[in-house]
């Protein structure tokens, strides 16, 4: 089996489970991946989007503009 043909199946898998974020985030724990994912995710986001997240983090945290 290639690796091609691995991931495609590891993705049919968790499609067919219906995988959630907390399991998603779970999975790339276990893999140790949780933190190049926080990267690349942060990286490629929108700049207004990821002000937007931030914001609501601080909220969250009771931290005030």
């Amino acid at each position: 089996m290639t690796e091609e043909t691995k991931i495609n199946h590891i993705i049919s898998v968790l499609k067919d489970i219906d995988v959630d974020g907390y399991t998603m985030q779970y999975i790339l724990e276990q893999v140790g991946m949780e933190e190049q994912m926080l990267r690349q995710l942060v990286m490629q986001a929108d700049a207004v989007h990821l002000l937007s997240l931030i914001k609501e983090k601080g909220e969250l945290l009771g931290i005030q503009d």
